[in-house]
């Protein structure tokens, strides 16, 4: 089952049987222990955005799950200028839907997507001048070597009953949380929560432990006009496919939303025609918000009034020394 062969593969690389490639620049990976989401794009989002405004030229490299297509695809080279909005049309069949989305969002960072990051890292580097690269969902991705892991967990799920696939949610066994450099305990309440959550992780102390939230702030249109959320009371219907939809919709409530009717589908569901005329009945009349990871899969025009709910990372704690070993990492602290 997975669990052996997660841990004789790490074995593996460990004892040097297998070889993981290095890139010339420091590699920080964002990943997780489990199958689901925890995270992970808005907090490759958020550092990404920071990096850049210190300076720090990076890109983004993602396996593009999802994609249609093989081999290493640039999804941007970084030289767009202001903030676009999610709209992706064919860009999510080509090279996967959380890549587009960090596109769209991040528009002067490059992002590439290969079954290799070695190789998508190397055909960045063929024409651009990268300082460092974020590898996004690379916990698992031992054949690329890595200055810093960050291992995500989100504190509403856990590590659920701490099985591997197929009996539990984890990539993963849980002892396997020691191998990252810094924790991140996602979807935080408050602070309480998120240190409950933590005495569940078995991550060696010393190292790194910081504390977040997704914090809802603005809606987005597909042409990428952003405004504010509105006052409490507005009635919407809402849909996302997406790996937790009782999250999206929890999120809503939270923001002041009346949800009058959601629709859930699977993750990373491939929106289609007749999907779209079942949310306009659905919605019949009434607004329609989804999430950016759900917008950039939508086909053409959509037949409703529709937006985006637009999120953000909001560090409750622990940002200070999480962020000092990422520029330790990468070579940007003083003295270095």
């Amino acid at each position: 089952m997975i669990g052996p062969v997660a841990r004789c593969r790490r074995t593996l690389y460990g004892v040097g049987v297998l070889r993981s490639s290095s890139l010339p620049r420091p590699v920080v990976s964002v990943g997780n222990l489990t199958v689901g989401g925890s995270g992970k794009t808005p907090h490759v989002q958020f550092l990404a955005g920071w990096l850049s405004e210190n300076g720090v030229r990076v890109a983004i490299l993602s396996r593009g799950y999802g994609r249609k297509t093989r081999g290493v695809l640039w999804v941007s080279r970084g030289e767009g200028a202001g903030r676009r909005g999610p709209r992706g049309d064919a860009e999510a069949d080509r090279v996967g839907d959380e890549p587009a989305l960090l596109a769209s969002t991040l528009p002067g960072v490059p992002v590439l997507v290969g079954e290799s990051r070695f190789a998508a890292g190397t055909e960045c580097l063929r024409s651009l001048e990268v300082d460092a690269f974020l590898l996004d969902d690379g916990y698992q991705h031992l054949s690329l070597r890595r200055d810093m892991d960050i291992l995500l967990v989100d504190a509403v799920r856990g590590l659920g009953n701490r099985r591997t696939i197929p009996f539990g949610p984890l990539r993963e066994p849980t002892d396997h949380a020691r191998f990252a450099d810094a924790l991140v305990v996602t979807r935080c309440e408050n602070l309480e929560h998120g240190r409950a959550t933590v005495t569940a992780v078995p991550f060696p102390p010393g190292r790194p432990v910081a504390f977040t939230r997704i914090h809802p702030f603005a809606l987005v249109d597909r042409g990428g006009e952003e405004s504010p959320l509105p006052p409490g009371g507005k009635e919407v219907v809402a849909f996302s496919g997406i790996a937790q939809n009782d999250q999206f919709e929890n999120a809503l409530r939270a923001s002041g939303f009346v949800v009058r009717r959601f629709l859930g589908f699977r993750d990373h569901h491939p929106y289609r025609p007749d999907d779209l005329e079942r949310i306009r009945a659905l919605a019949d009349g009434l607004p329609v918000v989804t999430t950016e990871k759900d917008m950039v899969r939508l086909p053409g025009e959509v037949p409703f009034p529709l937006a985006a709910l637009r999120v953000r990372v909001e560090f409750l704690s622990g940002w200070e020394n999480l962020s000092r070993l990422v520029l330790e990492r990468i070579g940007r602290l003083e003295g270095r």
